[in-house]
């Protein structure tokens, strides 16, 4: 049983759809060697700590918010009647910049899953506001505020039908991609994109052309329930996963800066209540990794060619888990693959995606980080964060963070 130890201390003993028990831990090649000197940031609501891994000192405690992309800044989004306050503090404490707009705006997360609101190189944020709780009733609008974060300051606001939410933002801020719902409360829903620089929304609907004739733009070319999203940094593609209403997963593959999207419909797996999908994506976007570690299925998913290129299934425990939990990461050298289940952690290799065992199996872990070297793997639960040894995949100690946070990452060195 692992100890408790004082965070000042802790880590000296130590990341589109169309209408198991038993396994035992198996050594990996990271030799056990005391912790890169490298940064946690753990986001939290009411703060942001930045942590020394080395010697687990708060070399920072920050306003709560939304960490960028490119993991520089903090934004804190502060909504209140009739005007929002939205700011950004770097990792050393400085203000980039603090600014007001006129009406109650929100991250996109705050309706329900969504993309971050980000552009995946960190210079453009999109603020959402939705009036009479983000459905149909009400108030029949949803409002965009393009924040110009490389600027600092609001670079325009934009009022459409209630039916639209946000999906991604061109890392140039030329153009932005909207999710619309053509019939309320239905799962189909069309892409379309927002000409920032005309100020115009295109007519046209940004579909995969493999399907177009099968379905009708007036109820909605594509069907399906967002789950979560990653982006390269590079900004070529968004990759959302979607669960179709007869339960296949499928991911939504929008070229950003070609206008157009491909549905990657074979995706293993079924969902179900107990299900949690997560995705990993490697730094140079050649390869996806969409993974339910409840289930124990696996899919890669080729950056190039985006098709499914393998499969697979492993045991789990079959615990169920919370299907809106969703956190994997890969080692930097893409040969690990880490994933939530409903207790624990899954440890998969990704060269034969076969379950190399459990780390930290009897905690529930919400989000997860990997030290560079690939030794240490964070997983932030319900009280702090559990420091785990990937060589044994045992929990070397514990840092008591108390509520509140919301996840987990490494700074780069």
């Amino acid at each position: 049983m692992f100890g408790r130890i004082p965070l000042a201390a802790a880590l000296l003993v130590s990341a589109c759809g169309v209408p198991a028990s038993g396994v035992a831990s198996t050594p990996t090649s990271h030799p056990t060697t005391a912790p890169a000197a490298e940064r946690l940031v753990i986001e939290g609501e009411q703060s942001t700590q930045i942590i020394e891994t080395a010697g687990g000192r708060v070399l920072a405690t920050l306003p709560g918010g939304l960490l960028s992309p490119t993991k520089d800044l903090v934004v804190h989004v502060d909504a209140s009647a009739g005007k929002t306050a939205v700011s950004a503090t770097d990792l050393g404490g400085s203000s980039r910049f603090a600014i007001g707009i006129a009406g109650e705006y929100k991250l996109p997360s705050a309706y329900g899953p969504s993309p971050s609101g980000f552009s995946p190189n960190s210079k453009w944020l999109v603020l959402v506001s939705r009036e009479g709780n983000g459905t149909y009733s009400g108030d029949p609008a949803s409002r965009f505020a393009i924040i110009d974060v490389a600027q600092g300051k609001l670079s325009q606001t934009i009022t459409l039908s209630s039916r639209f939410t946000f999906d991604a933002i061109h890392n140039d801020g030329s153009a932005m991609y909207l999710i619309e719902h053509p019939q309320p409360g239905a799962t189909t829903y069309n892409v379309r994109l927002y000409d920032l620089r005309a100020n115009l929304l295109k007519p046209d609907i940004i579909f995969d052309k493999a399907a177009i004739a099968q379905f009708d733009p007036t109820v909605g070319l594509m069907d399906g329930t967002f789950h979560v999203s990653v982006a390269p940094k590079s900004g070529d593609w968004s990759y959302g996963l979607y669960m179709r209403p007869n339960g296949k997963p499928f991911v939504h593959a929008l070229n950003v800066p070609g206008r157009y999207a491909q549905c990657i419909l074979d995706v293993a797996g079924t969902w179900s209540p107990s299900s949690m999908f997560s995705m990993a994506l490697t730094d140079d976007g050649s390869k996806l990794y969409v993974v339910d570690a409840v289930v124990g299925n696996l899919s890669v998913i080729d950056g190039l060619s985006q098709k499914v290129t393998r499969t697979a299934s492993f045991r789990t425990t079959g615990i169920p888990g919370d299907p809106r939990s969703s956190s994997a990461v890969l080692s930097r050298d893409g040969s690990r693959l880490y994933a939530i289940a409903a207790r624990g952690v899954a440890v998969l290799t990704t060269a034969d995606l076969v379950l190399k065992g459990w780390a930290d199996p009897d905690r529930v872990a919400r989000s997860l980080a990997l030290s560079s070297d690939g030794a240490r793997l964070y997983a932030l639960v319900n009280d702090g964060i559990d420091v785990v040894d990937t060589t044994s995949n045992r929990v070397l100690s514990h840092l008591d963070l108390g509520t509140g946070a919301r996840a987990v990452d490494i700074l780069p060195r």
